[in-house]
């Protein structure tokens, strides 16, 4: 294993300890990427992990403020949180079809039909903007909240970088599954059943 835990921000040890690690130090923030540093998770410095949908709505409200007004493209497993998040604050919210390349080809097509839109993110922490050429790139995405962070210290607010989102109404738990499918059909109906019992 990595060092300290799997190099992965969906990895619940990963964040639990970039967790820690941030209360005992009181840092502004913790980050965790992925292996090739295209996706990113960060905790807030009340040791909120900023994930899912808190970090596309994140992102969001810093986007805003440099772009009012435009489309957000996600994929459709986000939360009607999330849309109301985007929407009450001027910008419009694209669903799309789940595969971060699928999610950022959507944004790329928009923009092609002068539809406006500098920010396309997936819940797996994929995400791209128009400003960096569309590329997947979760250091660019934290390289933009700690500039965020820094112009919040600037103007003397306490708040942590989670304050962004406080008003970002989540759901009270969302899971989600990967199974394993079988081609052998002799075998497909136990496995099945298998499965499901162990839900």
């Amino acid at each position: 294993m990595f060092p300290n835990h799997m190099p992965n921000p969906e990895d619940k040890t990963a964040m639990a300890l970039s967790r820690a690690a941030v209360l005992e130090n009181s840092a502004d923030l913790g980050i965790v990427f992925d292996t090739d540093v295209d996706r990113s998770g960060v905790v807030g410095k009340e040791g909120n992990p900023i994930n899912g949908d808190r970090l596309i709505a994140l992102m969001s409200a810093i986007v805003f403020r440099e772009h009012p007004g435009t489309t957000i493209v996600t994929d459709a497993r986000t939360s009607m949180g999330l849309t109301r998040f985007i929407t009450d604050r001027g910008g419009q919210h694209c669903l799309y079809r789940v595969g971060y390349r699928n999610v950022i080809d959507k944004g790329v097509q928009l923009n092609k039909d002068d539809i406006e839109s500098h920010l396309m993110m997936e819940t797996s922490r994929h995400g791209a903007l128009k400003e960096n050429y569309f590329i997947d790139d979760g250091a660019y995405m934290v390289v933009k909240i700690i500039i965020e962070m820094v112009r919040m210290k600037l103007d003397e607010s306490e708040e942590g970088i989670g304050s962004l989102i406080k008003d970002l109404e989540e759901l009270l738990e969302s899971v989600e599954l990967r199974m394993k499918i079988i081609s052998e059909p002799r075998s497909a109906k136990a496995r099945g059943i298998e499965v499901i019992e162990t839900l």
